[in-house]
This record gives C-alpha cells, structure tokens and sequence, in this order.
C-alpha cells in the first residue's frame, strides 16, 4: 500500500473514503459487497425459510452488478438503476437476512446517497462479519489491497476479488456453481455464474474492457419492471443480451485472427520462403471457394451483429453458410490424408497447405462460432 494510507478498521476507511471520487466508493462498495454474495446464494438455494418465500439471489446480483458498472459508467441513468435496484433489493431482504441487506444497500445506495463513504464502509465490514473470522481477516486484506489500488492512481477494469486465492467462501461458490448445474433453469442462470467467476478471477468478461462494460451497461439498464418481474422473467433477456455481446467479441477475435494469419504467410511468401510448388492447383478450387465463403461469412455476421436490433433470420442464413463450408473442407482434408500433398496444395493463388487446413478447421473456434451464431439465430 502507498505511503500514508493505513487501513485497519471501520473508522480509518471511512476517513480514507470521504476524500475519494464516489466512484472510488462504489468501486470499493461493489467488491466489498461482492465477496459475500456466496453467503445469500447459498442460503436461497438450500434454506427452508428462504424456499418458502420464493426467494433468489437475484436482487442482491442486480445491485452488485449495477453498482460495479456506477464504477466506470457513472451516468444518470446508471444512478437511477442503482437506486432502483437497492431499493427492490432491500425491500425484499432486509427483514430476512442481514448479508442480503448489507450486500444490495451498501453496493448500490452507497455511492448516490449523501453519506456514500459510510456506506461503502458498511459493505466492507458486513462482508467481512459475512464468514467465520478467517474470512472477516481475508476480507479486510483485500479491502486493504484495492485502497492501495486507488492510492496508486489506479481502479482497474478487472482485479481479482480476494488477492490472495480463491477466497475463503471458495467451497461455498462451488457448491452454488454444482446446485445451478442441476437445476432446470441452470442455463439462464449461466450468465451469473460466468459473471461471478470473471470477478472472483479478476478478468473482463469478453476480454475488452470496452465490449465488457457496453453490455453490463446495457444488462444494467434493463427496465426494472422486467428485473422485479424475477429470474424466470429477467434471466432470458440476460443471456440473449450476454449472447449477441459474446458473438460480437468472437468475430472480431475471428476476423483479427484471420488477418494476422494472412499477414504472416504473405510475409512468408515474400521472403520466398516455404513457397509450395505447384501441385494441387487445379485439384483443389472448391476449397478456396469455401474458405472464401468463410471469411466472407464472417464479415457479414460482424456486420449485422453490430446493428442495434440484428436480425436473426439473416444470421441464421449466414450461419448455415459457413458451417456448410467448413464441413465441406472438412470432407476435402479427409480426402487428402497425406500431410506433404496437402503442404503441397495451392488455391486460388495462395498457399493452403496445413497452414490454411489448421487456421479453418483444426483449432475448433470457427466451428464453433458457427454453431453459437446458429442458435442465436433460432436455428
């Protein structure tokens, strides 16, 4: 930790805080909330009390989500969702459960109420009383751990909850993770299980910062009727929205791992190196005219999965296109078993050898980007 900060209890961080940007407290309320959120998910998946009042975790998600978005997306509309969500969230738990309470109230009302500080401070001490004392010693570390973050001029994108592993509550969130799997709603709740890893893991969900933060933004600013409508209202317009953002990451992924693949074996070429001799040229014409329809396929779903409201019978048709191309390379490569013919072959003026064979079909994520934009597509 920098020189001249010492955080070592409720009323040093609460000094410390109140000399801080509010999205330095929301930052520090958000993860401070976060890191007991295990304690509430487990208590409605597997308490009594908790079934009987058709309880979930998603209000205390949707406030800590919220708030870590207020972080590095401090609008209005940001702040009204926040405040909507603590206020649903509070509503509902307040009076069963005092981790819920803590967890939605101090991660979403913290940072837009007058005392933000003492807020954010309450997310911290009531995340680290959430656990036995182990974790009440490793919650304050970690508190202590993002203050030196923001005293070194810095909140970063995405730093692992707990600095020093997995975190006391690891075997809680295991078991969260294996009730999920096996429930008959698993797949809607998967988004929040990817959510909470990448926070647990300290990395941006879709690997950008940008594209990360556009669609919790965009989660974020669902209309609190569909959010207080619960899960099974809410979860699918989640993963529909967490779907088309992951598509849209993929195939700018795709597209860039296809430019460099292609820069790399002009530059290849160009120092006559590894130049195939002639061969296969005029044996081989329908597989260059399907990696031609793969790559066009991929311009054109990039493409449509940037418009505002992509249409998914286009990309369903494009979709089919592409999976029927790479098949058809498919069948060629079990054709041409012999791996120095196939080193050997030339299409439509560029090598394809194993190179071109490897880049389309064996490293496994054009088929299955194909598959994923297919079933976003309906089909």
């Amino acid at each position: 930790m920098s020189d001249g900060v010492d955080i070592n209890d409720r009323e040093s961080l609460e000094a410390w805080l109140k000399d801080q940007p509010r999205e330095v407290a929301v930052w520090i309320a958000s993860r401070a909330a976060a890191r007991v959120l295990p304690v509430w998910w487990d208590a409605v998946l597997t308490k009594e009390w908790a079934r009987k009042r058709d309880l979930t975790a998603l209000p205390v998600l949707r406030s800590v989500l919220i708030s870590a978005v207020a972080a590095f997306v401090p609008t209005d509309d940001i702040r009204a969702a926040a405040h909507a969500a603590a206020a649903h969230a509070a509503a509902a738990y307040s009076a069963y459960s005092d981790a819920a309470y803590s967890a939605a109230h101090a991660a979403a009302d913290a940072a837009y109420s007058a005392a933000a500080a003492a807020a954010a401070d309450d997310a911290a001490y009531s995340a680290a009383h959430a656990a036995a004392d182990a974790a009440y010693t490793a919650a304050w570390v970690a508190v202590r751990a993002d203050v030196g973050k923001v005293a070194e001029g810095d909140i970063p994108d995405a730093l692992a909850l707990w600095p020093d592993g997995a975190g006391p509550l690891a075997k809680d969130w295991d078991l969260i993770k294996s009730q999920l799997s096996q429930s008959s709603d698993g797949a809607d709740w998967q988004f929040w299980v990817d959510w909470y890893d990448a926070l647990l893991d300290g990395r941006l969900m879709l690997g950008d910062a940008g594209r990360t933060w556009e669609m919790l933004e965009r989660i974020a600013l669902i209309d609190p009727g569909t959010w207080d409508k619960g899960p099974e209202v809410v979860n699918p317009v989640i993963r529909g929205i967490w779907e088309l953002h992951r598509l849209r990451a993929e195939v700018a992924a795709l597209q860039a791992e296809k430019a460099a693949f292609l820069a790399a074996r002009a530059s290849e070429v160009q120092r006559g190196h590894n130049q195939p001799p002639e061969g296969l040229v005029d044996d081989a014409p329908e597989v260059a005219w399907q990696i031609t329809i793969i790559w066009d396929g991929l311009d054109e779903a990039r493409e449509e999965l940037e418009r505002d409201a992509p249409d998914k019978g286009v990309l369903r048709a494009i979709a089919e296109q592409i999976l029927a191309a790479l098949n058809a390379v498919v069948a060629y490569c079990g054709k041409v078993a012999d791996a120095v013919v196939i080193s050997a072959a030339k299409i439509g003026g560029g090598a394809v050898g194993t190179a071109v064979l490897d880049h389309v079909v064996n490293n496994g994520r054009l088929m299955q980007f194909a598959k994923d934009l297919l079933a976003f597509g309906g089909g």
